[in-house]
């Protein structure tokens, strides 16, 4: 890996001491209650996020933060932290591995570099602007497989009423179009591993920032394209409603086609 940053190697790092927690905590009472509709909450989540937030706090106490689970800080520096403590949490209740820890930060608004750790299989997921993607140290890239070959993963919020009867549409359009259509309900995980070659296209609705960041920059770092359905760039100062899509970069444009919907099936994105 070529040299990073100091908040780069911090991300990294931090990812996976968070990770190394979540990992213990899975082994005896977690903790589960429920966070609302179709949701829950562990104790992981929020012992996740204070060693991320106290560790950010440390090491630069001007950075602003934005956490999942309601940490908060303006930044005096232009650089603010984006947390996801623990995505993928109904998946590690169920002790199913496909769970990750978020770490990234964006410099004046932008993307600008963080790290992705999966815990049960130990993948360490690292990217900075201009400075490519990284799994365990070894550079990544997207894969070169056309629609047809593509094997695509599709998420959306279904607490959102609104989108279910798109994301019907999608998966039909997906399952004609496609190798195949995946369901990891991790949002991060699928974006790394569009990233890393093992799917080409991963579609999230109504996801939020922290599910993001630093995931898109990971597939953009690592040769892909990564925006918003209607094609646009995305928003990073938008916390949470937008609707985006991932992948190699070869097919994003007959991807896009797929995807989009019929008529605006969304409410008005709240920040």
């Amino acid at each position: 890996m070529l040299a990073i940053s100091k908040r780069t190697q911090l991300a990294a790092e931090v990812s996976k001491q968070a990770g190394v927690q979540i990992l213990e905590i899975q082994k005896g009472d977690m903790g589960t209650r429920s966070k609302g509709a179709n949701d829950v909450l562990t104790i992981a989540d929020t012992t996740s996020e204070k060693t991320i937030t106290d560790a950010i706090s440390s090491a630069f106490p001007n950075d602003g933060i934005i956490a999942e689970e309601g940490s908060r800080k303006q930044s005096q520096t232009g650089y603010t932290w984006v947390i996801d403590p623990l995505d993928g949490t109904l998946n590690f209740s169920r002790k199913i591995p496909l769970y990750a820890v978020s770490v990234g930060y964006l410099k004046d608004g932008k993307p600008k570099g963080g790290a992705m750790f999966i815990p049960a299989v130990s993948e360490l997921f690292v990217c900075e602007r201009g400075n490519g993607a990284y799994l365990n140290g070894g550079k990544i890239k997207v894969s070169n497989n056309e629609l047809a070959d593509s094997l695509s993963t599709a998420e959306f919020n279904n607490r959102s009423v609104e989108s279910r009867n798109w994301l019907n549409d999608i998966h039909k359009n997906l399952m004609e179009n496609t190798m195949n259509v995946e369901k990891l309900f991790s949002t991060v995980i699928s974006l790394c591993y569009v990233a890393c070659g093992r799917t080409e296209l991963h579609c999230e609705l109504e996801c939020f920032l922290w599910d993001i960041m630093p995931a898109g920059l990971l597939i953009e770092e690592a040769g892909g394209k990564f925006t918003q359905i209607d094609g646009s760039p995305v928003d990073y100062s938008q916390m949470q409603k937008q609707c985006v899509l991932g992948t190699n970069g070869i097919i994003h444009d007959s991807a896009l086609d797929l995807i989009k919907p019929k008529q605006a099936p969304l409410r008005s994105a709240e920040q």
